[in-house]
């Protein structure tokens, strides 16, 4: 790890951190995070830089080890901008008042008084912290005559004083947060790359990219037929449908899609699953075919044909009456079935690195000399074989304190603050497995910690202050974990082991560069808000989010009021909130089922040879991600199956460059279509076409 790629790596960090808000919310243009743990941006430059820009340093170029700190660095920071934290942080401390204000029924109630003080901003004066955020700052009567003059004029319309508060509230979670992420990234690493031997597909694809041969200009992938074959067929194809969108007319598109809704009108009973329409209309992504590949058939069967049977099971299921309707944030069947399955996977995780993790945690300690058990020597050898597992364990385990007395400290309850904590720790590891075990580089979970609380604990056991709190806490740290630090690291872990980064030295400087991002994009996000004004076209984080609190409690809120119950819920302990549980039996039934038949598939695929499903299937059905994908997936299992079935693994390794080619074309397609819209943007000022390439 050189000071040059660190430096590169930094530079990088800071122009994603630096303009990606601006680039995706301000300009609307192709959003810089796109591709999610596949970013665009990011694997599109290292095309270019590999092919392109390495070859003319000559002696100077960079290695495969600067190219893959440069690419983790770069990847980590891509969520920052982003759903990991800027594309709502600044409308959730600032909306909810406008949202109040325009709403009578929240107004009567008083909702505002539940949130804790310093979650919000200061609202006085209105006009300009609340409306002036919302509509943009007036325009300069005269421009600035240097930069020193244009940066004041920004920075002083910010009104700082009223922003204190939050960002002393909010910023040590968000710190602490990313810490504990870091740290456990590091403590799993070596049990999952090591011992249980996961695939990584995504540090795989990346790392086929960035390898160097000695004395070459380019690996051997570059040098093969068959990936050019792969890239030309699928980069044609892309370029040629981008075009047909800039001109409908000229350009004769090539079908990517196919619907099967006719067959609806002869099975109607299919319109009971919520997923009807991604079931029923074929969407081929080449690049999600082409990283079949990259699977074991068993994950790539499993994700191909869990839509059909989430099909079986709900058409039934809501044919009994069962009402399947979610929420994507507050919950519903779906979510709840996923947070028991979430909680019964990790269960497994923690059961099948039993060894590791135990040497870990007690040379963590340092009990690492007592002998606990007959087996504690092997156990604490397993510990001591990861450099850097014990120290990131401690600091695991100080960050989940701090984290908890910060929770404490806004208003919630011990046994409240200990569920949404482990909860969204829980949710950010399962995610990362996924992305490190099946390669899915889009991933939705579908729940929210609080959202399982809400219905474990009941609307009285809980009470609508913990409600508001636990939503605003969930909303600003943990809404979209497929776009946090978690999944990119790990996967940059595995791609820092094949080009021989230490995982502490990449750790470190993952951690230090994630931080200094998050500092620059909260402070640019500020100040282009109150320039421009919040993007009102963009309902996710305008409306919806600021909202959740209000949503997600008033309906409690309205029911302890009826029941006259209200003051006695306020005014419970932590205990008496355990002692006064009551879980929602649909919330039991649908948890219920998600972690026993995690549990039995884990238990099936370990006894049994023959099992072809993984349990991973419960985490991913029934979400949007796999909706689109599934398809894909299972032609690309059909694909690598015939290979295998008349020409052998041989056949399989021979076609791999092809595959890489496949998904290399996809990236670089979509990055040209990203240059070109942003070159018509600045030219001509009009929002340039808009063409999908990856799902999303």
């Amino acid at each position: 790890m050189t000071k040059r790629a660190m430096l590169l790596g930094l530079l990088a960090v800071l122009f994603i951190c630096g303009t990606g808000y601006i680039n995706d919310r301000v300009l609307n243009l192709e959003s810089i995070s796109n591709g999610h743990q596949l970013p665009i941006l990011v694997i599109g430059i290292l095309m270019l830089v590999v092919l392109a820009i390495n070859p003319l340093l000559g002696r100077r170029r960079l290695r495969s080890a600067e190219l893959a700190l440069i690419v983790t660095l770069s990847a980590c920071s891509c969520g920052i901008p982003g759903r990991a934290l800027m594309e709502q942080f600044a409308q959730i401390v600032v909306m909810p008042y406008h949202w109040e204000r325009i709403t009578p029924g929240w107004q009567s109630k008083n909702m505002l008084e539940y949130f804790p003080a310093g979650s919000l901003v200061d609202p006085e004066p209105q006009d300009e912290v609340v409306n002036r955020f919302v509509t943009g700052s007036d325009k300069a009567v005269r421009p600035a005559e240097s930069f020193h003059e244009w940066l004041g004029i920004k920075l002083r319309q910010v009104p700082w004083q009223q922003w204190r508060p939050p960002l002393f509230t909010w910023l040590p979670l968000i710190f602490l947060t990313t810490i504990a992420m870091a740290c456990m990234g590091l403590v799993v690493h070596r049990q999952w790359a090591d011992h249980e031997h996961l695939q990584y597909p995504i540090a795989d694809f990346t790392n086929a990219i960035l390898a160097q041969d000695e004395g070459k200009i380019y690996n051997q992938l570059f040098l093969n037929k068959r990936f050019w074959l792969g890239f030309a067929i699928v980069l044609a194809i892309r370029v040629n449908n981008g075009l047909y969108q800039w001109f409908p007319e000229e350009m004769i598109p090539v079908k990517m899609t196919h619907s099967l809704w006719p067959f609806a009108a002869k099975w109607p009973a299919l319109h009971r699953n919520p997923w009807a329409y991604g079931l029923m209309r074929i969407e081929f992504f080449p690049l999600v075919t082409a990283f079949a590949f990259f699977l074991s058939s068993e994950i790539s069967f499993t994700l191909g044909v869990s839509q059909i049977l989430w099909a079986c099971f709900c058409i039934p299921v809501v044919g009994l009456g069962i009402s399947m309707n979610t929420d994507y944030e507050i919950g519903g069947w779906q979510g709840w079935h996923r947070a028991g399955s979430y909680t019964a996977f990790t269960i497994m995780l923690l059961y099948s690195g039993r060894h590791y993790y135990l040497g870990v945690l007690k040379e963590a300690l340092f009990l690492s000399k007592l002998t606990l058990r007959r087996h504690a020597a092997a156990v604490s050898s397993a510990g001591r074989s990861a450099p850097g597992a014990a120290t990131a364990m401690r600091i695991l385990m100080i960050s989940c304190l701090g984290l908890f007395l910060l929770t404490v400290r806004l208003g919630l309850t011990w046994p409240i603050a200990i569920g949404v904590i482990a909860l969204m720790l829980m949710i950010f590891l399962v995610v990362a497995r996924i992305s490190a075990e099946t390669g899915m580089f889009f991933i939705q979970p579908g729940w929210q910690p609080f959202g399982a609380l809400m219905a474990l604990f009941g609307g009285f056991a809980i009470g609508p202050t913990a409600i508001v709190i636990s939503s605003l806490f969930c909303a600003v740290l943990c809404v979209d974990q497929c776009q946090a630090l978690l999944p990119y690291f790990i996967n940059g872990l595995k791609l820092g082991d094949r080009t021989r980064i230490s995982p502490v030295a990449m750790t470190r400087a993952v951690l230090g560069t994630y931080l200094i991002g998050i500092i620059v994009a909260v402070f640019t996000v500020i100040i282009v808000s109150y320039d421009f004004g919040t993007p009102v076209q963009y309902h996710w984080s305008y409306q919806r989010l600021p909202t959740l609190p209000f949503r997600a409690a008033e309906p409690v809120l309205l029911q302890l009021k009826a029941t006259g119950t209200l003051e006695a819920s306020e005014a419970l302990t932590g205990w008496q909130r355990l002692l006064a549980i009551q879980p929602s039996s649909t919330f039991l039934w649908a948890a219920g089922m998600g972690f026993i038949g995690v549990l039995l598939f884990s238990i099936l695929r370990l006894r049994l040879r023959w099992w072809p499903l993984h349990p991973c299937m419960f985490l991913i059905w029934a979400t949007y991600p796999i909706t689109v994908m599934s398809h894909a997936i299972l032609f690309g299992w059909l694909i690598k199956k015939l290979c295998v079935r008349f020409g052998g693994n041989r056949l399989v390794l021979q076609l791999k460059p092809l595959a890489v080619g496949v998904i290399a074309a996809d990236i670089v397609g979509a990055l040209i279509f990203m240059i070109a819209g942003a070159i018509f943007f600045f030219v001509t000022g009009d929002q340039p076409k808009s063409y999908r390439y990856f799902p999303r």
